[in-house]
């Protein structure tokens, strides 16, 4: 996620944010919409009692994931990513960790994630090859990929729903990404990859996602290194996302989508 204005306290079920002009009241949703990390910190650091149960449980979570192991390609050069265990997470990995600056992951592994929400909290073990044909023309299809339930249909439900507002929503981060007709689930990101020969880090920007968000069909990744315009990932990933999703629809002749976004609240009006 990228970051947010500073000056956020917690404020029950809710992220309180300071900006220079005003004060946010986000709910979870308008965390993921607005793409605060001081909300997602928040939000996972209630995960557990304490602290370090909180990192436990969100380890486990990432790990589900596939988070900081192969996907299952067996694709030569894929790296595992980097995901240290909660014992050994230092003060600033606990807090950047949970909005993905203090871990490493490949595209593969970020796609996988969407794609299991999208397959309503089951993670199917990627694949590159569907099958193969022999001399004789038959085709012997692959062995079925490993599945696993990640968080529960209920769970990928609620979280597809918040993700549309990411794109829906007006104040989304991700709004240029919508497609006239579809529902759309997606996310912003930025991140800091290594330049090896100068040893120090480069940005990149990305969007990913999925659609129709009520009936997911496709996942879609983009990244791109090293932006020249801008760093803003809606700005940058959100018209490439949707040329390549609306591409992607049309092939596999997908319907529109028949109904509207949840459009759930993104912020409130404290209690006095």
């Amino acid at each position: 996620m990228s970051p947010s204005p500073t000056g956020s306290t917690a404020a029950t079920g809710s992220s309180r944010t300071t900006s220079t002009t005003k004060t946010w009241y986000l709910t979870l949703n308008g965390v993921l919409a607005k793409s605060s990390n001081i909300g997602t910190i928040l939000a996972t650091g209630r995960l557990g009692a304490t602290q370090s149960e909180s990192n436990r449980v969100l380890h486990s979570y990432l790990r589900k994931f596939g988070i900081g192991s192969p996907t299952g390609l067996d694709f030569p050069g894929e790296t595992p990513g980097i995901l240290a265990k909660p014992g050994d997470w230092s003060t600033s990995q606990q807090y950047t960790i949970p909005f993905g600056q203090g871990l490493s992951v490949n595209a593969m592994q970020a796609a996988s994630v969407y794609s299991t929400i999208a397959n309503k909290g089951v993670r199917v073990e990627p694949t590159l090859v569907r099958g193969t044909k022999g001399p004789d023309g038959r085709f012997t299809p692959a062995p079925e990929p490993k599945e696993s339930r990640v968080v529960s249909e209920k769970t990928a439900g609620t979280l597809a729903k918040m993700l549309e507002s990411v794109v829906d929503d007006r104040e989304g981060t991700g709004t240029r990404a919508a497609i006239p007709g579809y529902r759309v689930a997606g996310k912003t990101g930025t991140a800091n990859p290594v330049d090896p020969e100068l040893g120090r880090y480069k940005g990149y920007t990305g969007l990913r996602g999925f659609a129709p968000a009520d009936d997911p069909q496709i996942t879609v990744y983009c990244a791109i290194q090293n932006p020249t315009r801008s760093d803003s990932s809606g700005e940058i990933c959100g018209p490439i996302y949707k040329k390549v999703m609306e591409f992607a629809l049309k092939t596999l002749h997908v319907a529109p989508t028949g109904s509207e976004p949840a459009r759930l609240p993104v912020d409130f009006e404290p209690t006095p």
